[in-house]
């Protein structure tokens, strides 16, 4: 294709559907095709948004194999030749602008590359398809700090490295004896001899390692979340190495071990277990290290020192950009030589060495592969909560592959900040809510006590409104007794008047019946 044809690709975001057909006819597409592209009204804008999907659905479903995929083709290059103009519609991230990365210039993403066509796509198109799944890397679209986690994980391997200190004097007391159980025949041991600094080396190096995963901690971005899965993925294999420790007790590998159970005297149990506690803080306290002093034996399968190496050199090749890679090659160098002057110091055997790395090796990526695909988690969630509860409590909130963004010194100050300040926030809120609640708590209290007072008194004026219309009653009633007492005394003295009336009537007719006699008139 000559310079001109691709200027004029280059301003395809501007074609109209005469222009488009014209590029079909310069191509020697089919009409099939053509026809298709201008009976939908198909212009520039339209093909740079055409996505995989789009060629097996309607109205493309009918193509042959051969048209199908010489129109991809054409709509490939156009997409590839546009890829700024496919930035500014949306139809693109900013990094596909990156010649490095597997661009896919058809926009996918995982809801296209995960659409279900109905069986209609062909087998070469499927496997097409699981390519660019693979290839395509998902970012999470939410990534809360969730510092409560991390303060559990941090709660849950602080508990994790005590019981292992437990169980480390508990079997550094059951070592079998020396002189009875010599040291096992090992491929490594027997051909390498005892180098007496080997170990110390070995415990720089884990140093070494450590201050490197401290700055790459210190400047990400997402601190928190790899933290809190450096902090589950330790406890979990060193929970797992008690029990490895305690089932079986392997003989001391070297003869320049000076292993023996521990004599104690003659005191109770509680005593004793008390002496064995204040071991077990000085092993937890030195963090194992024989450099501060710390010297076990019988904590063979497996080795604790060779899980430190291996977790801090995967976290940070996986927390670290890619173009970092003489990075890696050094902190893969110095895992390999943190293995070799373990082995070398005969302070473990070699299946002690191997099964510590592929114990942690193997559930690092575990952890990881179902972390950075929730598809994984949600269709079998059931089943990975029973086997990594962990994960599925620590990463409910995180949906895809933590990216390696980093802050520099000025970033974090602020942030650290704004996170005091939002502290402080929290706290006066909180208390002056606590305020409040108890003042809302009084005046409930005050309120209900005068509900139960006003009840009272209603009560009281009830009873009082009882009374008196029993009262009103019995004076109503009253009040007819003796208006009935009174009319029947009023009708008794009547009665009474009467009958004195008719005495005197009587009397007195009789006395004028009688005329007085002569005495009486006399004295009158």
């Amino acid at each position: 294709m000559n310079r001109d044809s691709l200027t004029m690709e280059s301003d395809i975001v501007n074609w109209s559907n005469k222009e488009v057909l014209d590029l079909l006819h310069r191509d020697k597409l089919s009409s099939y095709i053509i026809d298709i592209c201008k009976s939908h009204d198909i212009d520039g804008q339209c093909l740079l948004s055409l996505i995989d999907r789009d060629f097996y659905e309607y109205p493309f479903d009918q193509l042959k194999l051969g048209e199908r995929k010489r129109f991809i083709l054409v709509v490939k290059r156009l997409q590839k030749n546009n890829r700024h103009a496919m930035f500014e519609l949306g139809l693109c991230d900013d990094q596909l602008s990156n010649p490095s990365t597997n661009i896919n210039f058809l926009g996918t993403n995982l809801s296209h590359l995960s659409y279900n066509l109905h069986k209609k796509m062909s087998s070469e198109f499927t496997y097409e398809r699981n390519t660019e799944c693979f290839n395509t890397d998902v970012k999470a679209s939410k990534l809360k700090p969730e510092i409560w986690k991390t303060a559990l994980a941090l709660g849950y391997v602080f508990l994790v490295t005590w019981v292992t200190a437990v169980v480390m004097v508990i079997v550094h007391d059951k070592v079998p004896d020396m002189k009875k159980y010599p040291p096992l025949p090992d491929l490594f041991l027997d051909n390498v001899p005892h180098i007496p600094w080997a170990f110390d080396m070995c415990e720089i190096t884990g140093s070494l390692l450590m201050a490197i995963w401290l700055v790459v901690l210190f400047f990400h971005k997402h601190r928190f979340i790899i933290l809190r899965r450096f902090f589950a993925l330790a406890g979990t294999v060193f929970l797992l190495r008690c029990f490895t420790m305690l089932i079986t007790s392997l003989s001391v590998p070297g003869s320049h071990l000076k292993c023996e159970p521990r004599s104690y005297p003659p005191a109770d149990d509680l005593t004793v277990w008390g002496r064995r506690l204040r071991q077990a803080y000085d092993i937890w306290s030195g963090a194992g290290m024989s450099v501060r002093g710390v010297r076990t034996c019988g904590d063979y399968m497996f080795s604790g020192h060779t899980v430190a190496l291996t977790l801090l050199n995967f976290f940070i090749t996986e927390y670290t950009s890619r173009n970092l890679y003489l990075l890696h090659i050094l902190t893969w160098v110095m895992n390999m030589f943190g293995i070799f002057f373990i082995l070398a110091a005969h302070e473990h055997y070699s299946i002690d060495v191997f099964i510590a790395f592929y114990i942690t090796s193997r559930l690092f990526l575990y952890y990881h592969t179902l972390s950075n695909n929730q598809a994984l988690m949600q269709n079998d969630s059931s089943r990975t909560r029973i086997w990594f509860p962990l994960l599925s409590f620590f990463e409910s909130e995180v949906d895809g592959i933590v990216p390696n963004e980093y802050e520099g010194p000025v970033m974090i100050m602020q942030n650290l900040k704004q996170w005091c300040v939002q502290l402080l926030t929290d706290v006066r809120e909180s208390s002056m809510a606590k305020i409040a609640g108890t003042k809302l708590q009084e005046g409930a209290a005050m309120g209900e006590y005068s509900v139960v007072r006003l009840v009272d008194g209603i009560k009281k004026n009830l009873s009082l409104v009882e009374e008196f219309k029993n009262s009103r009653e019995r004076l109503v009633t009253l009040d007819k007794n003796i208006q009935a007492c009174m009319l029947d005394e009023h009708t008794d003295s009547e009665l009474r008047h009467r009958n004195l009336a008719g005495l005197a009537g009587d009397s007195l007719l009789k006395e004028f019946s009688n005329p007085p006699s002569p005495i009486l008139k006399k004295s009158i």
